[in-house]
């Protein structure tokens, strides 16, 4: 099993995360495959400060670059574990298999649930890998 390719990004910008609408905290570069297939490791983490009433964050990878594309990731709620307004670290690592794909790209997204203030978007980073 050999790489086919591995690629990643950061964004340190802060970002407001808008009460309960998805952002897109970091967007991977292109990731090409040799052989039309493979199996692809995508490892996502972005640091958040919660907003106002936050009860959950939903983290997410989705192949794409927007918050429409598809879902690489179980849709899950994550419980806060720290009083709203506090730093929080998010990690996500997912699986992918691709078939007859030359160019993927992928984005970790996170969403607050019952936010009614902003949270913010600290540093996130994306690594992709294809074997």
């Amino acid at each position: 099993m050999d790489i086919q390719d591995a690629v990643g990004a950061l964004n340190n910008t802060d970002t407001a995360i808008v009460t309960t609408t998805e952002l897109v905290c970091v967007t991977s570069p292109l990731a090409r495959t040799r052989r039309n297939s493979g199996i692809v490791l995508i490892a996502a983490y972005a640091n958040i400060a919660t907003g106002t009433a936050t009860t959950h964050i939903t983290p997410r990878i989705r192949r794409g670059t927007t918050i429409t594309d598809t879902l690489v990731t179980d849709d899950t709620a994550v419980t806060i574990g720290a009083p709203v307004g506090s730093n929080e670290q998010f990690l996500l690592i997912a699986f992918e298999q691709l078939n007859a794909e030359q160019v993927v790209q992928y984005v970790f997204t996170v969403q607050q649930t019952a936010a009614t203030g902003n949270g913010t978007k600290g540093a996130a980073g994306i690594f992709v890998i294809i074997v």
